[in-house]
């Protein structure tokens, strides 16, 4: 699982015989009933996906950045038991003739997510031996972040895209078989007659993570419900749906999903309210929305206390909705036919 990736100058956009092949039609191929559900669906990619990167907010860095530039920002998660150290050197692009520093946020995770949902459609996506990624155009992008309940204008979808290229990840697992060094767009290629980075009508090639691009050769992915995950109000929504998706898959009411406050803080980054009280909120109402969008039919938790009745950590056990029963299972067959 050891690679780093190394930034090509004037990398040319993919051959025609890329967006053909059996490993791509096998990512863009999904288990469903209808052509509306299909619509609906996406992949999870296993160890990319687990990385907290986009858990700093526009106003933490505000206060985080000098003179407009950010340090490196550092956080520890566990990954299949695993102990690995993410470093995350922001994004510097110019802002109003100014240069200036950005961590990827919330914005840019949505950004990703709608390039890798529209990869999924045949004549979009891309794979060749080393590169994974995804044609479209300012406006393709726009409408389908639009679609998703997410409206953004071409100069920010086009911000989100520089941060996104410009930021450098690095990953490293203390047993040290886990060591990548890419970005969340390793490349960004516009072709247009206009000069204009906001022309709607210029075609655009975006290169996906080396992650993404071994998760896609190795068939490290899993289907999952895009749309209900965009539609959520909350990133840690997002992030728990998600995580339940591709981690979950024995989900049935015999067989609850275990997490707990401190583990979720700790791999996803976006519990960093000082107050444990704050954290355990912030997390119910997460919980809460699950619920309410039928991901889950209830939980329980157990608190547990430390001196003086101090709140410590909190462990939850979740019990799936049907409805996503069900999707797991279609996830298990398609991810077991893929194999095959």
């Amino acid at each position: 699982m050891t690679q780093k990736t190394k930034q090509q100058k004037q990398t040319p956009p993919p051959e025609k015989r890329a967006f053909q092949g059996k490993q791509l039609d096998l990512f863009q191929d999904f288990l469903c009933n209808t052509p509306a559900e299909q619509e609906r669906l996406s992949n999870t990619i296993e160890l990319w996906d687990a990385v907290p990167k986009y858990h700093i907010n526009r106003r933490r860095q505000g206060k985080l950045r000098k003179d407009g530039f950010l340090p490196t920002a550092e956080r520890n998660f566990m990954f299949r038991g695993k102990e690995v150290t993410v470093k995350i050197r922001p994004a510097r692009i110019t802002v109003d003739n100014k240069d200036k520093e950005f961590y990827p946020a919330a914005r840019e995770e949505l950004v990703e997510d709608a390039l890798r949902k529209m990869a999924c459609q045949p004549g979009k996506g891309y794979l060749d031996s080393d590169r994974s990624g995804v044609m479209f155009t300012l406006y393709q992008l726009r409408n389908e972040l639009k679609k998703a309940g997410h409206t953004l204008s071409f100069s920010q979808t086009v911000e989100a895209l520089e941060i996104l290229k410009r930021t450098n990840i690095e990953l490293k697992s203390t047993d040290g078989k886990i060591s990548y060094e890419t970005s969340p767009l390793t490349t960004l290629i516009r072709v247009s007659k206009n000069d204009l980075k906001e022309n709607p009508d210029a075609r655009w090639y975006a290169d996906f993570s080396a992650l993404v691009t071994e998760g896609i050769k190795l068939i490290k992915y899993r289907q999952y419900d895009y749309a209900l995950n965009m539609s959520f109000k909350g990133q840690l929504t997002r992030y728990l749906h998600k995580r339940m998706c591709h981690n979950y898959a024995q989900a049935s009411m015999l067989n609850p999903y275990s997490i707990t406050m401190q583990g979720i803080a700790r791999d996803s980054g976006l519990l960093g309210c000082v107050r444990a009280n704050d954290n355990l909120r912030k997390l119910e109402q997460s919980l809460t929305e699950l619920q309410e969008r039928e991901v889950i039919s209830y939980y329980e938790s157990e608190e547990i206390r430390g001196k003086r009745n101090a709140l410590e950590d909190v462990r939850y056990t979740i019990y799936p909705h049907p409805k996503f029963v069900a999707q797991v299972k279609k996830a298990n067959k398609r991810l077991a036919l893929a194999e095959k």
